[in-house]
């Protein structure tokens, strides 16, 4: 191949080598994301996130470009747009460098379209404040930034990178994920105010709820998010939601509330729903108290894909005509998809068969709940279902661990495994539990 192709060629080239069209669609990872098993360095096998394989496959391609930067001259010169359209950081010593490097060569910046900092572990010679800075100015520098991601804790530096996103991004930026401490809550709402063209919102609150979170005159903010699409949440957003109540989100399709281990002070989500319910075709309610599945679903009546915990003690089994919990007031029409969360103790594996040696009537008792809540995800219930899917990468990994089900509790995933056979009836649902990576 000669060395002086045109130059759109070989963008078109590289284009396709760098293979990151998919960092810039306007989405982020839900509960349904596919996940994949891999080897570790032990030979053991392992769940790999959707999130880790985002990450994994944003450094391949930061990989790549530089190969292609530091082959020639004229490959650096046209590699440019390719390397600086997605920044990746997972050390915050190169925030700083890139940083200085878009100081010195002012254009840099105008192809960036992604920025994406990950966790990491704090180094040597990287003051908070140095951050901040160094990370305020690479956003000052990136005008057409459609995507911020931040999993790194927001907590003095949120003013400083909020008031950044709202002056320089304001128009541009479709996608926001960002930690945060739980009493930065009127932060937020502000800084949402100022970004009206967000698509997806992820935000984890980060620490325990005080007593009173002080909004002043955000309180009072009712938002309109007109291409809001996408809302999720982690941690104590209980002040979250009550605020987000009175919001107009014409455009909302996908909510995800994960309540990790919350059990207090709950807030309404009966009436969060009857509010934003009538247009949702995604639910995902990841908590341990219960909820009324049944009140909820009568809200949400286009739903395609929901999610729940069938720990939960919803009841209404004992007066129902079939031994199965009360799940829906009528068939709901348009489910096609259902989420598991939990069900740790329903197969003797992991933590749950150590714990079932201490104290077997709790473990008997919610497996009892699991059966009953599981039967109700039949035909009669959902007309339209397709597929229900374990979400829990705990128990799928305890599960891969132990080569399936513990003795005791095969029976109970040949009859789950049936019932959604529906040999009898000729109906047909696949059930994925992939506890076996080695024999896919």
């Amino acid at each position: 191949m000669r060395h002086n192709l045109p130059d759109e060629l070989w963008l078109d080239i590289f284009d396709m080598a760098v293979e990151d069209v998919d960092f810039f669609e306007p989405t982020l990872p839900t509960a349904f994301s596919d996940a994949s098993w891999f080897k570790t360095l032990y030979g053991d096998w392992a769940l790999r996130t959707a999130q880790e394989m985002a990450n994994n496959a944003q450094r391949q391609s930061c990989a790549t470009k530089k190969a292609i930067m530091n082959t020639c001259r004229n490959w650096r010169r046209l590699g440019y747009e390719f390397y600086y359209r997605s920044l990746f950081f997972s050390n915050p010593r190169n925030i700083q460098r890139v940083c200085a490097l878009m100081d010195t060569t002012k254009d840099l910046g105008k192809w960036t379209r992604r920025l994406h900092i990950t966790r990491y572990f704090a180094s040597g010679g990287s003051s908070v404040e140095t951050m901040q800075n160094s990370l305020v100015a690479i956003i000052r520098h990136c005008p057409k930034l459609e995507l911020f991601i931040m999993s790194w804790p927001l907590s003095v530096s949120l003013s400083a990178v909020a008031n950044a996103l709202c002056i320089y991004s304001h128009q541009t930026l479709r996608v926001l994920q960002i930690n945060i401490p739980t009493p930065s809550l009127a932060k937020l709402i502000y800084m949402l105010q100022c970004l009206p063209n967000l698509e997806t919102v992820n935000v984890e609150f980060e620490g325990s709820p005080p007593e009173h979170i002080p909004l002043g005159a955000a309180g009072d903010l009712e938002l309109t998010l007109p291409c809001l699409q996408h809302l999720a949440l982690r941690g104590s957003f209980q002040d979250f939601v009550e605020q987000a109540t009175a919001w107009h989100l014409p455009a909302l399709k996908l909510v995800s509330l994960d309540f990790v281990n919350y059990r207090e002070d709950f807030p309404d989500i009966i009436e969060f729903l009857t509010e934003h319910g009538q247009q949702l075709t995604f639910l995902d309610l990841n908590c341990i108290p219960p909820l009324d599945i049944a009140g909820i679903l009568d809200l949400c009546p286009v739903l395609h894909t929901f999610t729940f915990n069938p720990d939960w003690r919803l009841g209404g089994w004992e007066h129902h005509q079939f031994p199965e919990s009360h799940l829906v007031h009528h068939p709901h029409a348009n489910i096609t998809t259902i989420g598991l969360h939990h069900l740790m103790y329903a197969f003797g594996v992991g933590y749950a068969a150590t714990y079932n040696k201490i104290d077997p009537f709790v473990s008997q008792s919610i497996r009892r709940q699991n059966d009953l809540n599981f039967a109700a995800l039949n035909k009669r219930n959902f007309p339209r279902l397709e597929r229900i899917r374990v979400l829990n990468s705990t128990l799928l990994s305890d599960l891969e661990k132990n080569n399936g089900p513990s003795q005791s509790c095969y029976e109970r995933w040949e009859r789950w495994s049936k019932q959604c056979q529906g040999i009898k009836s000729g109906w047909r649902t696949a059930l994925e539990l992939p506890w076996a990576p080695s024999r896919r």
